[in-house]
C-alpha cells in the first residue's frame, strides 16, 4: 500500500525498517535530548562492553566493535525506542564456558570460535523470528528462570575472584576454580582487594542514596 507521492506506509516495507521511517520524519527539537541521551548511554555502555568482552575471554576492543555494529543496525531495524541494545553478562560468560575448552589455549582459535558462535546464534535467532517461535519463551517456568539466573550469578562471581583478589585461579569448572582459589588465599593482593571493596561500597551507597537517578 502506498501514499500519495509514492511513499511506502508503515504497514508496508517500512515495518521492516522503522528506524528509517523515523529518520525521514525527524524533528529538530528532538536533537538536543537525543544527544544527551546518547552521551548518557555511552558513559555506561563503553566500559560495560569492554568488561563483558574480558568476561567472554576476548580482548576489550572486541566489545567496542561488537556494540558498534549492533547499535548501527538497530538504529535502522529496531522497532522499540526503549529497548537497550548491548552485551550482557550471561551471554559473555556462556561464551567463555563453551569456547574455552575448544580453543585449547590458542588465542587466535578462541577468537575465531567466539565469532563463529555469535554468527550461529544470530542465525538461529533469525530463523526463530521467521518461524514465529517467540512463544517458546513463555513455556519456561519461573523456578527454571530463577535457577538459571542464580547459577549464572555464581559462575560470574567465581570467574572474577582472581581479578578482585589477585589470587591465581585455575580450572575449567566452578569446583576446581574455587578449590584453587582457597588453596592460594595466602597470595591475596591487599591493594586489589581494597580497591574492589571500595568500588562495591561506592556502587551500593550511590544506589541507596540516589535511587531516582537514571540507571539501566
Amino acid at each position: 500500500m502506498t501514499r500519495a507521492g509514492g511513499d511506502l506506509s508503515t504497514d508496508g516495507a517500512w515495518r521492516f525498517a522503522p528506524g528509517l521511517h523515523r529518520l525521514r520524519h525527524y524533528e529538530r527539537a528532538w536533537l538536543r535530548p537525543d544527544v544527551f541521551s546518547g552521551i548518557a548511554v555511552a558513559a555506561y555502555l563503553i566500559p560495560q562492553v569492554m568488561a563483558y568482552a574480558e568476561v567472554a575471554g576476548l580482548p576489550p576492543v572486541v566489545g567496542l566493535w561488537a556494540i558498534s555494529a549492533a547499535l548501527l543496525v538497530y538504529a535502522f531495524l529496531g522497532s522499540s525506542r526503549q529497548l537497550s541494545v548491548g552485551p550482557e553478562s550471561t551471554t559473555a560468560l556462556m561464551t567463555a564456558v563453551i569456547v574455552a575448552p575448544l580453543a585449547a589455549g590458542d588465542p587466535a582459535r578462541y577468537a575465531a570460535l567466539a565469532a563463529a558462535l555469535a554468527l550461529v546464534v544470530g542465525g538461529l535467532c533469525l530463523v526463530a523470528w521467521l518461524a514465529r517461535l517467540g512463544f517458546l519463551a513463555d513455556l519456561l517456568s519461573k523456578p527454571v528462570l530463577v535457577g538459571y539466573l542464580a547459577g549464572i550469578a555464581v559462575l560470574m562471581i567465581v570467574s572474577q575472584l582472581e581479578k578482585v583478589t589477585g589470587v591465581p585461579v585455575s580450572g575449567d569448572e566452578v569446583v576446581p576454580q574455587v578449590r584453587s582459589f582457597i588453596e592460594g588465599l595466602d597470595g591475596v593482593h591487599v591493594p586489589t582487594v581494597l580497591l574492589a571493596t571500595g568500588v562495591l561500597v561506592l556502587l551500593l551507597v550511590v544506589q541507596h542514596r540516589f535511587p531516582g537517578r537514571p540507571r539501566r
